[in-house]
């Protein structure tokens, strides 16, 4: 049985299931190198596919996540499209007046100027204004079945949550377990929080939902208020809040805290407010930006724990996944997995709406009849297609001149680049990762014993705020001399901040938070990626560290590199001398 699971929203995606395996699933951003695409996957369906070497006429089933998607926001490409300016001008000539005024704007017009009909590929004939989420519907299923050329009786929807629970429970390897599953994010299909029970075999049981839980919102428009991108940009707050405590954020704090409740499983307001963004930006007129990170991030973490505690102690279950876009803050994971009443923690690769195509095929499985024990889960969070040594030399032979040195380089010279304070780019022969953590097939590698690469790899390639923290990849053999993990928490992603040691406060401290000194690591085991942890343990043969800095291969403000070809792009159009492409190292001449 073949399912085609497509996300045609907001981190657009494709994901196919054979015989209930996951063969591949990639985020449309990475091939159509637009930032968080939204709309059709039309690239990552072909991708997927010819990964699996099958075709269309081969699916037996197609599932598509979230029935209930608004038209104006694939007029203008919502999330992929519209600048800081423009997520203003919607607040202020569209939700304004709608929510503060009562009055009947029109989104279209308040955005004319996103507004661009000729790359709207939906029989607008089926759709009845600019709401109509039903016409929508059929429209998206017209397309999708003339695309791809397949009789829509085989598409089917699924629940926006529904998927995200069913990913992070499909991808867990502990279904063997009573198992509590939350999902959390801005919102889709009517709600923004859910709670689910799994046990052993069955599928999940949802035993609760809100369309309360406004904590993603609330963090998405303090992102706004800050002058940064929503929907992208909220690991910046995440990463800005440890430079301030509670006696100089309390009154932002405060403010935050004031409003949304949680309330046993559901969520409550203590003060009702309007909207989400204005309410705020009025509270906190003249509070520090740092205050403010500090006190959206601090309620953050005590909603999600008081939630995740309520849960626990309701069902007597202590072993969490998450799963939804506000499971993507690290900092309140790393609080949630301290609960005492909590054994284990469970964040799978990808957990915002690029992973929801993966949740629908497996739920379209689920429904045909397909026992949920016979569904094999992934053990790794490298999902998307690879690239065969051949392919990526006719890259090399096609695009790199005489400028560049080509070899071939084994791990020992490339570890002694690093060792020497050498940065070096690593576009990985095995599959892709899924979701916005690079692993290490698609990465920027430093020494992680030197901070200064951080301004180095800033300067050259990234760009990046300088609060912000990178990470380590760290060899699972070193793992508890690097961090303290005593839940042994499945850290292989990249999801879950931990507490250092002291001894990685002295070999990987350009790995660590700048102020608090905590980490949010991959460990590297070598089942998972043998190439890239034989990579580490030869830079540890030198220099006695067990980890190396890593962060994702991108220009600022692009996708993380998809293809070969992409991958050789990004590297000459950037200031990094070195990428490790497959076996071939190639070097810029000086």
């Amino acid at each position: 049985m073949i399912v085609l699971g497509i996300n045609d929203g907001h981190n657009s995606s494709a994901a196919l299931i054979i015989d209930g395996k996951l063969v591949c699933s990639i985020a449309e951003e990475r091939l159509s190198r637009q930032k968080n695409h939204f709309g059709f996957p039309e690239k990552a369906i072909k991708c997927v596919l010819d990964f699996a070497r099958i075709s269309t006429s081969d699916i037996d089933r197609i599932a598509m996540s979230s029935k209930h998607f608004l038209p104006v926001y694939y007029y203008v490409s919502r999330n992929s499209n519209l600048s800081i300016k423009d997520y203003w001008k919607e607040q202020t000539d569209y939700w304004y007046p709608k929510l503060i005024e009562n009055k009947n704007p029109k989104y279209l017009e308040a955005l004319s100027h996103k507004v661009n009909k000729e790359d709207f590929p939906y029989d607008e004939s089926l759709i009845n204004g600019e709401n109509d989420t039903e016409g929508m519907w059929k429209a998206r299923v017209k397309h999708l079945s003339e695309t791809l050329n397949v009789d829509s009786s085989i598409i089917a929807h699924q629940d926006h949550h529904k998927c995200h629970a069913y990913y992070g429970y499909m991808l867990s390897k502990d279904r063997d377990k009573p198992l509590l599953v939350y999902t959390m994010d801005g919102f889709g299909d009517g709600a923004n929080g859910t709670v689910s029970v799994g046990n052993p075999g069955l599928q999940l049981e949802e035993i609760s939902r809100s369309s309360n839980c406004n904590i993603g919102r609330m963090y998405r428009y303090a992102t706004l208020l800050l002058g940064m991108r929503p929907a992208e940009h909220e690991y910046k707050l995440m990463g800005l809040a440890a430079y301030n405590s509670h006696k100089y954020g309390k009154d932002a704090y405060d403010i935050y805290a004031e409003t949304l409740q949680v309330d046993g499983l559901g969520f409550k307001y203590n003060k009702k407010i309007k909207d989400h963004f204005f309410y705020f930006k009025d509270k906190l007129e003249g509070q520090r930006f740092d205050a403010i990170a500090y006190g959206i991030q601090k309620r953050c973490e005590e909603i999600l724990t008081e939630w995740i505690s309520n849960g626990i102690k309701k069902t007597g279950i202590s072993n969490i996944i998450m799963s939804g876009g506000v499971a993507q803050n690290i900092k309140a994971n790393k609080i949630i997995s301290e609960l005492k009443s909590l054994d284990s923690l469970f964040i799978p690769p990808g957990p915002g709406d690029e992973s929801i195509s993966v949740g629908a095929a497996y739920l379209e499985y689920i429904k045909n009849g397909y026992p949920i024990d016979k569904i094999n889960s992934p053990s790794t969070g490298y999902l998307g297609p690879s690239y065969s040594e051949e392919h990526i030399k006719k890259v090399i032979d096609s695009s790199i001149t005489k400028n560049f040195e080509i070899k071939k380089a084994s791990d020992d010279q490339v570890a002694e680049l690093l060792a020497n304070g050498d940065v070096v780019a690593r576009f990985g022969s095995g599959q892709m990762e899924f979701g916005a953590r690079a692993l290490g097939n698609r990465s920027i590698l430093a020494d992680p014993r030197r901070p200064d690469v951080i301004h180095h790899i800033n300067k050259l390639v990234k760009m990046r705020d300088f609060w912000m923290p990178f990470a380590p990849s760290i060899i699972s053999e070193r793992e508890k001399d690097y961090i303290k993990n005593p839940k042994s928490i499945d850290s292989r992603f990249m999801a879950v901040g931990f507490d250092s040691t002291d001894l990685a406060k002295e070999h990987i401290p350009a790995g660590l938070h700048p102020f608090d000194r905590t980490a949010r690591p991959q460990v590297v085991h070598k089942s998972d990626n043998p190439a890239y942890h034989s990579l580490i343990k030869a830079f540890e043969k030198i220099t006695g560290v067990g980890a190396l800095m890593n962060t994702s291969f991108n220009i600022h403000g692009e996708p993380i590199v998809g293809s070969p070809e992409d991958a050789v792009d990004t590297f000459k159009r950037c200031g990094l001398h070195h990428l490790l492409i497959g076996s071939w190292l190639i070097s810029k001449k000086l």
